[in-house]
């Protein structure tokens, strides 16, 4: 922990090489600018890999269920099949959750472009729940069926040109 504490300090000098007069500290704007640099140096929100953003969207979607904001709730749409806690338990096995992901991805369906990242999003994970194939009887695979059933009504919402052809259909 503390070499990587170092190594941020060391990469953080080299970034803000300089002294304070230079970086425009004192300035708001120049300083602002100075800071931005640095993010983007490190990688910013870009270095959170797919993964992380997904656990985080379907524990947002865990703690706050109908609350969650749209980029929780899209990454939880991703991450819908995949064993994600550290538990590795899937959200498709909650047949009440999947219910109120599916009724909270409708809360979107007057905003297209949101309502098609989400619809994706569950796309990609039936499409992964299909691959895995879940035991038939148990929760997972009626929870999946429940979703395949959604996509299909849910799909004429889509804009007609980004209308996916589902295998399931």
């Amino acid at each position: 922990m503390a070499n990587a504490l170092e190594n941020l300090q060391a990469r953080l000098q080299e970034i803000l090489a300089g002294r304070p007069r230079q970086l425009g500290w004192g300035q708001p704007q120049l300083m602002s600018q100075s800071l931005e640099r640095a993010r983007d140096a490190l990688g910013g929100r870009r270095a959170m890999g797919r993964n992380q953003r997904i656990a985080r969207g379907l524990m947002a979607f865990r703690i706050q269920g109908a609350g969650t904001d749209f980029v929780h709730l899209k990454y939880a749409c991703q991450g819908l099949a995949l064993p994600m806690d550290w538990e590795s338990r899937r959200l498709l096995a909650d047949r009440e959750q999947v219910e109120r992901l599916l009724q909270r991805v409708l809360d979107f369906a007057d905003d297209s472009r949101r309502f098609a990242a989400c619809y994706r999003g569950l796309l990609a994970s039936c499409l992964h729940a299909r691959e895995a194939g879940f035991p038939p009887a148990g929760p997972l695979a009626a929870n999946l069926q429940r979703l395949e059933q959604f996509l299909i009504r849910a799909q004429e919402r889509l804009p007609a040109d980004i209308r996916p052809l589902l295998p399931f259909a």
